[in-house]
């Protein structure tokens, strides 16, 4: 007999519809509807569960007979595909995490990036690689400058070289 046969006498021998059997693997009724006419084969995850439900080897239920162990004391086959499965859901794991932290990085690098290109303040405050001088200097006073000797100008927020061309503006 093959699979597609073997899980419909195993599934009929325990009483259960196609729906019921569906509703316990957490799969649809047209999924086990096409196991049993060989369309399709169930995921490793499925025929663990499947075996375990009907409490036969995973063996039985693939080949439909038994595999001898051998001497060398290798596993069987059900004990390696299980050990694979756990395999599986552990660099699952590894793999989201290490993605979630370069993302992480990738995001925080972008931010920092973007606070010293647009000058945010708040976000330099938090940047590593931004270096800081201090310096001194003295406050312009409230006296009136000439620039050109044209029109006078009040010297709040004006720095003005000897060539009478200002450089920046404070306000």
């Amino acid at each position: 007999m093959s699979f597609k046969d073997d899980i419909k006498t195993l599934r009929r021998q325990s009483n259960l519809t196609q729906e019921a059997l569906a509703q316990k693997l957490h799969v649809t009724r047209q999924t086990v509807s096409t196991w049993e006419t060989g369309k399709n084969m169930p995921s490793l995850e499925t025929l663990h569960a499947l075996s375990q439900l009907f409490n036969i080897s995973l063996e039985k239920l693939l080949f439909n007979e038994e595999i001898a162990m051998k001497k060398d004391k290798e596993p069987s086959l059900a004990t390696q595909i299980d050990h694979d499965v756990k395999l599986k859901s552990r660099y699952r794991r590894w793999t989201f995490g290490l993605g979630g932290l370069i993302v992480l990085a990738l995001v925080s690098i972008g931010i920092l990036c973007l606070g010293y290109y647009k000058g945010i303040g708040t976000i330099d405050r938090f940047d590593p690689f931004l270096s800081y001088k201090v310096g001194y200097t003295k406050l312009p006073s409230e006296k009136v400058l000439f620039l050109n000797k044209k029109k006078p100008l009040l010297q709040k927020g004006l720095f003005l070289s000897k060539n009478s061309f200002f450089i920046s503006l404070l306000n």
